[in-house]
């Protein structure tokens, strides 16, 4: 049996939870951005969110959700800044996971006018479960593959080249 699957067979695989979020909101392959759903939940909900690029000194730390003082219904992501665009996209929707899900913040501190959230680790786990389904759900009609030199240049990660070894294929 072939380790390789075409993507018609791949896509029963994505949560049904993610497609429905994507689907209701009018969001198809390949326009299901981070940008595009936080578009649409701005319309839905009538708040405002708003991503910036943010260096950070914590090595774990990539993106966080932030509100602005005195303006309960303004939401800033900020990201750690990154040459990976698919990282960079990973980050926003999980973040963005926590608004769309309504997940309770709890105040952690401020930046800059900016008051910090934190959530509870099944909440995080919840966010990072849709940020993957949703990797997947976007890319699911695109063609064209993140190649050197291109948008994703950065060097490979110890972990893929280990899965490019094993020829791991999702």
């Amino acid at each position: 049996m072939a380790r390789h699957r075409n993507k018609r067979e791949r896509a029963y695989l994505i949560d049904e939870r993610v497609r429905r979020e994507f689907e209701w909101r009018g969001l198809f392959p390949p326009f299901c951005t981070p940008e595009a759903l936080a578009r649409a939940l701005e319309a839905e909900r009538h708040i405002a969110i708003e991503f910036r690029e943010h260096a950070s000194n914590d090595p774990g730390v990539y993106g966080l959700v932030y509100r602005k003082e005195g303006n309960e219904d303004v939401y800033v992501i900020l990201y750690r800044s990154t040459h990976s665009l698919a990282l960079r996209r990973l980050v926003q929707f999980h973040e963005l996971a926590h608004i769309l899900f309504r997940h309770e913040l709890m105040e952690v501190g401020g930046v800059a006018g900016l008051r910090g959230y934190m959530v509870s680790d099944a909440d995080d786990a919840e966010a990072e479960a849709f940020a993957v389904g949703a990797m997947q759900y976007s890319f699911i009609n695109d063609e064209t593959t993140l190649t050197p030199n291109g948008d994703d240049d950065v060097p490979e990660s110890v972990f893929g080249q280990l899965l490019k070894r094993i020829r791991y294929v999702p």
